[in-house]
């Protein structure tokens, strides 16, 4: 059997140092943050934004159905 995946959300509360500090963070009750972390609501989408700044963790790992991942394209320098 494999280990399970760590959620987005996990790994942001690891980054943080809990759940309490996250919550502190983005203004936000260690419930939510609980109810987030054990898939009872989804991120909210006005804290994706913040959460990302706080811990790193992407905006499109933590809700991908707003922030579909787009790769980058390198940019073609212009002919001289």
């Amino acid at each position: 059997m494999r280990a399970m995946e760590t959620s987005a959300i996990e790994r942001a509360v690891q980054l943080a140092g809990g759940q309490t500090e996250l919550a502190r963070m983005l203004g936000v009750t260690q419930g939510m943050v609980w109810q987030w972390a054990n898939g009872r609501r989804q991120v909210a989408a006005e804290r994706v934004l913040a959460i990302e700044a706080a811990t790193g963790v992407s905006r499109h790992d933590l809700r991908p159905d707003i922030y579909p991942f787009h790769e980058r394209k390198p940019l073609r320098r212009e002919a001289s």
